[in-house]
Formats: C-alpha cells, structure tokens, sequence
C-alpha cells in the first residue's frame, strides 16, 4: 500500500525479491536472448503498429506459434501482446455453460461475464461439488427453458496464483470425459515453472495435453516477456483468429518481444544453450 510518508534511507542493501514473477530469471538485461533481441529490433522496428488481422502478422509471430504449440504438443497455438487480454477478450468467443473454480483470476472471471454465459462456481479444487455442479448442468439444462447446453466449459488454472494449489487436473480430465464438457486450463503460472521439461501442469501430471481442450497461458512469467497464447485443436485456434476481439482489434506483439519468447523457449526446450534451460 502506498505512503505518503514513506522516504529512503540513503543505504543500499542485498535482498532476495520475492515479489515478481519471473520465475527462471530469463527478464533480466543480460543473457543469450538479449542480442537477438537487439538485432530483431534493428531489423523489425520496436512497434507494429496494426492488428494481427490487418497489417500486423509478421513471420516471427507464425514462428513462435508453431514452437508454442509443438512445445505443448498440441495442434495449434494464437499468441496475443496481453496476457489479460488473452483471457478476458476470448473467453467471450466461447459461448456456453461456464463453470468456473470459485478463485480464478480476475481476467477469468471478466472474461466469463463478458461472454454473456450461464455461470456456475464450483468451490476451490472441490472434485466432489465440480461434478454435483456438472451433473445438474447436463440433467437440468438451461435455467428458464430447460434445454440442453450446446457445450459445457470448465475453466480452472493450472497453478492459482494467491493460493499457491495446483489443479486436480487428472480427476477433473475424468468428470470432462464423463460429462461431455470442455476444459479451459490457464497456465499463467504453471507453464514453465511445472513439469520434468517445464511443460506446464498436463506435464507435471504425465497427462496426454490433447486431453485438454483450450491451454492459456503467459509470457509474463517464467518466459520474462509479455504477451499470452491460446493453444489447442487446430479448429478452435482458426476460429479465435478470425473472432477474437484481442486479435482483430488489439496491437500485435512487438518484434523485440516475440524474439525474447521465441529464444527462451527454445532453451527450454534444450535447442538452444544446452543444459541452460533444465538447470533454471
């Protein structure tokens, strides 16, 4: 909370900052993804000045896309120059039943009420009230007229940021599969940071991540950038890139960012600076 009366002291001290979020030290101004930026930067410009959907789509963000989706094993990824925005302006591209884990985050929850949807909270990590809120979805249908859901959507994160827990993602897998729906996994926290390559929380589990139907996730976080992406089936991504507001209407992500996230990945992934990315 801000101060009014607050002034420094004069003194310097060392300390271990525990408030930011970047996680694998890959935002710091030195490093093997720094000169790439700065030539990327020379020979792209800093800004883009237009929409994915007009003039904005450059080769890099086709690259990074294509690395995003082949590092999640997925069929497709969408990368947009916000991670609030990522959440917040597709979700309402997804119409249906939302139902939703009563602490995900604010761009979760400005996203679901965007999107016109029936919401339904299930409370934190409770498999047992999911499946009863599930299970009353699919049985009882619409409020007023009863008809059937077109989709039910699940909508959990991977790691919750406040709280520190990690999805019961297996057990929720097993009600999705059995109750038909779809299942909406935010990684902002858990890509990168969770898994034996840092695969987010469907590696964490040793879960086949085809079985999760849209990831999100930032590059805010252990990827020391910004920006954020959508991932899944090939269908889904081509839908977003024509519907999604972030993408018609929202700056592209910059040259220099997405060059800092291409090579980040890429070490993780161990192509790049072998070893650097397992040790981090």
């Amino acid at each position: 909370m801000f101060d009014p009366n607050a002034s420094f002291t004069g003194t310097k001290s060392r300390v271990l900052n525990l408030g930011s979020y970047n996680y694998l030290g890959f935002g710091a101004s030195n490093g093997p993804s720094v000169a790439a930026n700065e030539r990327i930067t020379y020979e792209f410009g800093v800004g883009v000045a237009s929409s994915r959907q007009e003039a904005g789509s450059l080769i890099l963000h086709r690259e990074l896309e294509n690395l995003v989706a082949e590092f999640l094993g997925v069929e497709a990824a969408i990368v947009f120059s916000m991670g609030f925005a990522t959440n917040s302006l597709n979700l309402p591209c997804l119409h249906c039943c939302v139902v939703s884990d009563e602490l995900n985050h604010t761009s979760l929850v400005l996203g679901c009420r965007l999107s016109g949807a029936t919401i339904r909270r299930f409370k934190h990590n409770d498999i047992e009230d999911l499946e009863r809120i599930l299970e009353e979805a699919v049985v009882y249908g619409q409020p007023r007229t009863r008809r059937p859901y077109k989709k039910i959507l699940i909508v959990v994160e991977g790691i919750y940021s406040m709280e520190g827990s990690i999805v019961h993602l297996p057990e929720i897998i097993a009600l999705k599969k059995k109750y038909k729906a779809y299942l909406y996994v935010d990684e902002a926290h858990s890509i990168g940071a969770l898994g034996p390559r840092g695969g987010g929380v469907a590696d964490y589990f040793g879960i086949n991540p085809r079985d999760v139907d849209v990831f999100m996730g930032t590059f805010t976080k252990s990827f020391g950038s910004s920006g954020g992406y959508l991932a899944g089936p090939r269908r889904l991504i081509d839908y977003l890139r024509s519907c999604s507001h972030s993408a018609v209407y929202g700056g592209s992500m910059p040259a220099p960012i997405t060059q800092q996230i291409i090579t980040v990945v890429r070490i993780i992934m161990g192509r790049e600076v072998p070893g650097e990315g397992a040790n981090r």
